[in-house]
């Protein structure tokens, strides 16, 4: 599968996951799209604006990888804070939570990828 940025048709989300603001996402794998027998629920670059956040929550069956392009935020996984930057990375297991704000003033651009 291969899928161009320029060729996916973007969908604006607000209020992530009850967090603040909202954000540009280009899916190349949206949880209802998920081919049959892959552990892969969504697969998107994230753009996350100014002062906004995808709220804190907890992965119950899946877990989540966040991969930072650009951008500057502040991660926080069961209640310890970290700065992000490019070419950071971020994990969140099952059973544990997290939530990520954009503290910069310009997106806040990731690649998020939810597998079971």
């Amino acid at each position: 599968m291969f899928f161009k940025l320029q060729e996916m048709k973007g969908t604006r989300r607000e209020h992530i996951q009850n967090g603040q603001g909202g954000a540009m996402f280009y899916s190349c794998m949206a949880p209802e799209e998920k081919p049959a027998g892959s552990r892969l629920k969504m697969v998107a670059r994230i753009e996350l604006d100014p002062g906004a956040s995808v709220g804190e929550h907890e992965h119950k069956g899946d877990e989540e990888v966040y991969i930072v392009l650009s951008g500057r935020g502040d991660f926080t996984d069961d209640e310890k804070s970290h700065e992000v930057g490019p070419g950071d990375i971020m994990v969140t297991l099952n059973g544990h939570r997290h939530s990520l704000m954009n503290t910069g003033a310009e997106p806040l651009v990731f690649v998020a990828v939810i597998a079971e």
